[in-house]
């Protein structure tokens, strides 16, 4: 309309039809007017009616465990690309050519103290924002590294629904290379009601936890990475949410659901821990009775609609300051699950003890996982030195009676 009202009065004008009260223009009309019309720039729309993405971002820690102490090998953690063979259940080394900071639109990065992500590095994949070296004595301290992909494509629906997909691997690596694996090409489906699930190809190496001589290349396999609920893709640049794990049963490994360690039992998709048992990891993602439990659920998956202006993402999963500073999500759906501390060993009173031999009490490793058969409870130490002490405090008492049997002398 605004274009055809113009047209015409040009070419009024031009014709000297029209007049600027009531008096016709003394001069010449010229031969042609040239009107400028602002251009409309168009949004980009899928044909669903929502909004194309092009260079979505996807960043992701799995769950503390995977950046915490090991029993061997130093640490877990995670790099960038797909891992070539090491040719056995072995420690890498720096110069290996394993370890990748970056590689391609993927890349690892740490939080600090301050709750601000940077790169990390193969001389810092071990320590925790302070720069503490993790340890196993602690569910809460690790390093906190997540994996981060730009580049994503696909779109967001108008119903509220998503599909993105993501190209770029990254490896999941467990006793400082003794057991990893890798996932390539992750894609994220969400649903109207906010529900869905981020699936990626697997692949890597086999061994077992009983048997580290075990060297196997596995075949490529989809599998489900995460499942996620309540995930609300109508406001803001972008969400958090913690995948499900808390409840989740799956079929076989899981210890039972206890009234001690109901706050963080769980398991990751019955896909994922599938593979695990193939990895030599199954017990490192699921609820299994053992002490590290409590670092396993998952934690919170940021994916961002646009790399370059990418929502907060909360420095969830780690240990001290870091912890505590971590941002809240601009688009937050629910919080990570408090993460419990283990119970406190009860106090044993001292008694004097002597001892002709040395006592061993710490049991010898099986395999990579302990599991709860050979893990020994930090209460049963104490109470057989309470009641190694006790008895020989009734030897003791006994000798001095006279009364041990071969101290007994007949009556006459």
């Amino acid at each position: 309309m605004t274009r055809r009202l113009l047209a015409a009065v040009a070419t009024l004008l031009a014709a000297g039809a029209l007049s600027l009260g009531g008096v016709a223009p003394a001069v010449a009309a010229p031969d042609e007017i040239t009107v400028t019309v602002p251009e409309f720039v168009e949004v980009p729309v899928s044909p669903g009616g929502g909004t194309t993405i092009t260079n979505a971002q996807l960043r992701w820690g799995l769950n503390t465990e995977a950046g915490a102490g090991a029993f061997a090998g130093g640490c877990n953690f995670l790099s960038a690309g797909r891992a070539g063979d090491a040719g056995s259940a072995r420690v890498w080394g720096a110069g290996d050519g394993l370890y990748a900071a970056r590689a391609g639109s993927v890349r690892i990065e740490k939080p600090t103290a301050a709750g601000e992500w940077v790169p990390a590095s193969f001389d810092t994949r071990c320590l925790d924002p302070e720069g503490r070296a993790v340890t196993t004595s602690s569910v809460t301290r690790a390093s906190g590294n997540a994996v981060v992909i730009d580049g994503g494509t696909g779109s967001v629906r108008a119903d509220g629904g998503m599909d993105l997909r993501w190209s770029g691997s990254f490896t999941v690596v467990f006793y400082g290379g003794m057991t990893y694996w890798s996932v390539t090409d992750p894609v994220l489906t969400i649903d109207a009601s906010g529900a869905g699930r981020l699936v990626g190809t697997a692949s890597g190496w086999g061994t077992s936890m009983d048997d580290t001589t075990k060297w196997e290349k596995l075949p490529d396999q989809s599998i489900v990475l995460a499942e996620v609920r309540g995930v609300d893709s109508s406001a803001g640049a972008g969400f958090s949410v913690v995948p499900e794990y808390l409840g989740v049963t799956v079929t076989e490994g899981q210890a039972p659901r206890t009234a001690q360690n109901q706050v963080y039992w769980g398991s990751f998709p019955q896909s994922f821990v599938d593979y695990q048992s193939r990895t030599g990891q199954r017990a490192y993602w699921l609820t299994s009775g053992g002490v590290r439990d409590p670092a396993k659920p998952a934690t919170a998956l940021t994916v961002s609609y646009d790399a370059s202006a990418p929502v907060t993402a909360p420095a969830a999963g780690v240990g001290g300051g870091a912890q505590a500073a971590g941002a809240t999500p601009s688009n937050p759906v629910r919080r990570a699950p408090a993460i419990a501390s283990p119970p406190e060993v009860p106090s044993v009173p001292s008694l004097p003890i002597v001892a002709t031999a040395a006592l061993t009490t710490v049991p010898s490793p099986r395999g990579l996982v302990p599991d709860t058969a050979t893990a020994m409870s930090p209460v049963v130490v104490p109470l057989l030195g309470t009641a190694a002490a006790l008895g020989l405090s009734i030897i003791a008492v006994l000798g001095l009676m006279q009364l041990l049997p071969w101290q007994r002398r007949t009556i006459s």
